[in-house]
């Protein structure tokens, strides 16, 4: 009886004593956030594909800080910790009285999330730790402005109309192109940019660039994976688009709305991230065998 006491007297000392350490409170703040960060991205993005970079990008965020946790300096002041707070604070209070139109809010809190949390851990002068973690946010509200760079200086819908129309011409089918239209003698479909594969190209270019951040590998390979992120966005696309063509001219509208906005196209795109997550362990794979 004497050494169960000591037993549970120990462990409950040990209890305590891990609760008045201040990196047992950062880390309950910090799972917390996260927690608050994708319950909001849930609510807000529709994509689970998108829902999915998200917590890849929180996942390589927490990756990076336990790859550095031994050198990192957790001395902050009084007035950083009070500013980080304040942002907690303020991000919690927003977040419980969300409409629809605080979508822009919704991107942004996860950079005021991780700022507050940086402010409380290091203060205004360790902010420099964190230049991976700050970069990697930054890449996840760039989103609109990589989809916005890619629309305006390439006309996606008109490159998957043409390239579609090339591979059923090469299936052997007589097929014709007006614009963003594929034709067939028996149906057709028009190629709108929400079905043009940019969607998928910008997941994929993501995923590049966050594996670019979080991994040390060389030029060529940093230069190649962004193109191989297009290219496989692209072209998998384009077959999804042949085969709704091919649905539309055999009169099978069911099988075309399951392809098109039903769980088929959500198939063509997780498609294409498994593809690409094996090119970057691939990728890998040539530094541990080096």
């Amino acid at each position: 009886m004497v050494e169960k006491e000591k037993v549970m007297k120990i462990s409950g000392f040990n209890i305590v004593e891990k609760l008045q350490k201040p990196n047992f409170w950062l880390c309950a703040i910090a799972v917390g956030l996260i927690i608050i960060q994708l319950d909001l991205a849930g609510k807000f993005i529709a994509s689970l594909d998108a829902l999915t970079i998200r917590c890849l990008f929180w996942a390589s965020i927490l990756y990076l800080i336990w790859k550095k946790r031994d050198n990192l300096s957790l001395e902050s002041d009084i007035i950083s910790t009070l500013l980080g707070l304040f942002l907690i604070f303020v991000l919690l209070v927003k977040s419980l009285s969300l409409l629809w139109f605080d979508s822009i809010f919704v991107k942004i809190s996860a950079l005021i999330s991780f700022l507050g949390l940086a402010l409380i851990a290091s203060g205004i002068r360790g902010l420099k730790q964190y230049i991976q973690e700050f970069a990697i946010l930054l890449l996840l509200l760039s989103e609109s402005l990589i989809s916005g760079f890619i629309d305006s200086n390439f006309n996606v819908s008109i490159l998957a109309a043409k390239f579609s129309t090339f591979v059923l011409w090469y299936l052997g089918f007589p097929v014709s192109r007006q614009g963003v239209n594929v034709i067939l003698p028996t149906g057709a479909i028009e190629i709108y940019p929400a079905c043009s594969g940019l969607n998928a190209i910008l997941i994929l270019l993501q995923l590049s660039l966050l594996f670019i951040l979080v991994f040390p590998i060389k030029i060529f390979h940093k230069i190649m994976l962004p193109i191989v992120a297009i290219f496989l966005g692209f072209v998998i696309n384009v077959f999804r688009l042949v085969l709704m063509t091919l649905l539309v001219a055999a009169k099978n509208h069911q099988g075309f709305e399951y392809w098109h906005e039903g769980s088929g196209s959500q198939i063509f795109s997780t498609f294409s991230i498994l593809a690409f997550v094996y090119v970057c362990y691939w990728v890998l794979q040539q530094y541990k065998s080096a």
